[in-house]
């Protein structure tokens, strides 16, 4: 997060992706949340079982996006 704030004060933005951000503690979780208050990207990737582990604070101010897998169709 220093690196990223180093890049706004330079003018750039990051997205920083974060893998299974859920078994991450709550305090863990905490600290990303002045981040994405002040309107910083992050993303993670959770499986739909993990976000009833994930902080609610911190997914109150998300965006949450189910993807869903491709099907194929046979013609």
């Amino acid at each position: 997060m220093a690196d990223a704030d180093a890049c706004v004060r330079m003018g750039r933005r990051t997205i920083l992706f974060i893998d299974e951000i859920h078994r991450f503690n709550k305090a863990q979780q905490d600290a990303f949340l002045p981040y994405g208050e002040r309107g910083e990207s992050f993303s993670s990737a959770l499986l739909r079982e993990s976000v009833v582990r994930s902080d609610s604070a911190l997914l109150s101010r998300s965006r949450v996006y189910a993807l869903r897998g491709l099907t194929v169709r046979r013609s």
